[in-house]
């Protein structure tokens, strides 16, 4: 596997922009665990077993709470269950029937936002039998790089000034959205978008704690029910 071509093509995809808009937010994380008392072992912890950013902010935040195992727990949960969809969607794309089962369930852990994004844009260019090795090129670099990064924010935090780190954040979520953007191409994603983005501002009035999440619920599900019949046919 690590010597395959695939392997390799897969950790060049990563390499760039990918790497440095995740890296990015990673460092300043590891800035703000400096900053809130927590030790470079629990850093490294957080993003070595995690690896999914959002919950690791709620996971540090809500321990500085003062927060109980199962409130951490269940806030964590919420905060990544988006992965479960996107794991369950990207699974069959990269399924390897040569590859033992233990390997694809170990590989789950390198899907996040960023590898999932960059693996669907360019999964239909790879031949099928080759996909699993480009994943896990793909998923283990930016994960061992998020890693080191994360080590890197913490033991720098002092280097870089407060306005950076803080830009830094919002380096991969930006990134993420021009992305989204320019993959827009399908009507069901369009409408779907475009409906989120308008229902959140609306709910946000009422709910302000849960706009995002309903908005999003809502217009995934009006864009399955509109495009139902495309979607089948396909």
């Amino acid at each position: 596997m690590f010597s395959s071509q695939p392997f390799k093509d897969g950790i060049k995809h990563a390499i760039g922009v990918p790497a440095l808009g995740l890296g990015s937010s990673m460092f300043a994380f590891g800035a703000f665990l400096n900053s809130a008392g927590f030790d470079i072992f629990q850093s490294f912890c957080s993003t070595f077993f995690t690896f999914a950013l959002p919950g690791q902010f709620v996971m540090a935040e809500t321990i500085l709470a003062g927060g109980s195992l199962l409130n951490i727990f269940l806030a964590v949960l919420l905060t990544n269950g988006r992965l479960y969809p996107m794991t369950v969607n990207i699974t069959p794309v990269i399924r390897n029937q040569n590859v033992s089962k233990w390997k694809q369930y170990l590989t789950s852990h390198f899907i996040a936002v960023t590898s999932w994004f960059n693996m669907f844009a360019v999964h239909q260019n790879i031949k099928q039998e080759d996909k699993f090795d480009y994943f896990v090129g793909l998923g283990g670099f930016l994960w061992a790089n998020s890693v080191v990064c994360t080590i890197a924010g913490y033991l720098f935090s002092n280097v870089v000034s407060h306005e950076i780190l803080v830009g830094m954040v919002f380096i991969n979520p930006m990134y993420f959205l021009i992305m989204t953007v320019s993959n827009l191409k399908e009507k069901m994603m369009i409408c779907s978008v475009l409906l989120g983005a308008s229902l959140s501002i609306i709910l946000n009035s009422f709910i302000p704690g849960w706009s995002v999440l309903v908005a999003g619920i809502l217009a995934g599900s009006i864009g399955y029910i509109l495009f139902k019949k495309e979607i089948v046919h396909e």
